[in-house]
This record gives structure tokens, C-alpha cells and sequence, in this order.
């Protein structure tokens, strides 16, 4: 993990197709990172910013994402389940084709997401917000809200 962060302080924001299962990343600044096809099943990211990042076809299996900064980010065709992306902040994000089952975004803010023909299964969202995410394009068989969060 040292490594990954001294070669971040030096600019390099291409880390494509590695293994980063299990590590904390907790608290970490990871602006325009590419970590597109990376394993991080399990990962802790826990306060993480990941604002404008390529996560695509990243495996976020069982990580923590409670209170990361997605903004801008590229989930697509991502897998976050069983994810905790508890009070997590998703603002004009790409989840189009991603998995979420049994991912938890209970009191998280989600606005202008894209989930077209995304797996959503069992998923949380009690008590969050959701502003401009369109679940009509994605496969819902399960989901959990409290009555004072509607889908707007």
C-alpha cells in the first residue's frame, strides 16, 4: 500500500489491472486515479475520495465505502456486492451495468446516477437520497427504502 501512495504523490494515476484486495485505503486522496479492471474485493476506502476515478469493471465485492467522494466517477459494469456504501456521496456517477446485490446505501446521496441495466438486488436504501437516478433501466428485483426516501 506505501507503494501505491508514493507512486500517486508522484503523479502516476494509472494502476490498471492489479491486485489491491484487502488493503486500507481509508482516508486516502485518490483524485483521477485509473483503476480500471483492479481487483479491491474487500478493501477498506472508508472516507476515501475517488472524485473523477475509473473504476470500471472494478471488483469492490465486500469493500468498504462508507463516507467515499464518488463524483464523476466510472463504475460501470462494476461489482459492489454486499458493498457498504453507507452515508457514501454519488454525484454524476456511471453504475450502468454494475452489480449491486446486497450493497448498502442506507443514508447515502446519490444524484444524477446512471444505473442503465444495472443488477439491483436486495440492496439498501433507507433513509438515502436519490435525485436524478432513474431506476426504470435497471434490473430491480429487491430493494429497501424507508418512506421518507423516494426515488425523485
Amino acid at each position: 500500500m506505501s507503494e501505491l501512495k508514493q507512486r500517486y504523490a508522484l503523479g502516476e494515476r494509472h494502476f490498471s489491472d492489479i491486485d489491491l484486495s484487502g488493503l486500507d485505503l481509508s482516508g486516502l486522496n485518490l483524485e483521477d486515479v485509473n483503476f480500471l479492471g483492479v481487483n479491491l474485493q474487500g478493501a477498506n476506502l472508508q472516507g476515501t475520495h475517488l472524485q473523477r476515478a475509473n473504476l470500471k469493471d472494478v471488483n469492490l465485492a465486500d469493500s468498504n465505502l462508507y463516507r467515499a467522494k464518488l463524483n464523476d466517477t466510472n463504475l460501470r459494469k462494476s461489482n459492489l456486492e454486499e458493498a457498504i456504501c453507507h452515508y457514501a456521496f454519488i454525484d454524476n456517477t456511471d453504475l450502468d451495468y454494475a452489480c449491486l446485490k446486497r450493497t448498502d446505501f442506507s443514508e447515502a446521496y446519490l444524484r444524477n446516477v446512471s444505473v442503465k441495466g444495472t443488477q439491483i438486488n436486495k440492496t439498501d436504501f433507507t433513509d438515502s437520497t436519490l435525485i436524478d437516478v432513474n431506476l426504470s433501466q435497471a434490473h430491480v428485483i429487491e430493494i429497501y427504502y424507508s418512506s421518507n426516501c423516494s426515488p425523485q
